[in-house]
C-alpha cells in the first residue's frame, strides 16, 4: 500500500518516473521503516493532518532519489578510484535505519515526531 497516489505525486511537482506506483508503494514501505514502522503501527489514517503530508512528501521525494540514483544504490560497487581520481558512492544522501535517502527526506520525517527512538 502507498501512502502517496500517483495523482498526489504529480500534483506536488514531481516529473511521472517508470514504474510509478510501483516505486511509490516500495518508498512508502521503506519510509515507514525509517519512522520504526510506527506509520503502520499507528495507522496512516489515525495521524493528524500534518503528519499525513509530511509523509506524503517524505514518499515522493525518496521516491525521486531513488529513481535518480538507482543504479548507484544497487550497485555492489562502493567506490573506485581511476589514477589520482576517486568516487566514493557512499557519500550519497544520509543513511536512515539501513536506508539511503536525500536529506530532504529526512527533514520532513524528522517533522512528523516519528522518528524519535523513545516513543
Amino acid at each position: 500500500m502507498s501512502y502517496v497516489t500517483e495523482e498526489e505525486y504529480t500534483s506536488l511537482g514531481y516529473e511521472t518516473i517508470e514504474n510509478l506506483e510501483t516505486q511509490l508503494a516500495r518508498s512508502s514501505m521503506q519510509i515507514n521503516i525509517m519512522c520504526y514502522g510506527r506509520i503502520d503501527g499507528r495507522g496512516f489514517e489515525n495521524l493528524n493532518d500534518h503528519q499525513k503530508k509530511l509523509i506524503r512528501e517524505a514518499v515522493c521525494a525518496h521516491a525521486e532519489f531513488c529513481n535518480t540514483y538507482k543504479d548507484y544504490l544497487n550497485s555492489p560497487l562502493q567506490s573506485f578510484s581511476i589514477s589520482r581520481t576517486s568516487i566514493n558512492f557512499g557519500d550519497i544522501g544520509v543513511l536512515i535505519n539501513g536506508i539511503r535517502t536525500d536529506k530532504t527526506v529526512y527533514e520532513y520525517l524528522r517533522g512528523t515526531g516519528l522518528m524519535c527512538r523513545v516513543i
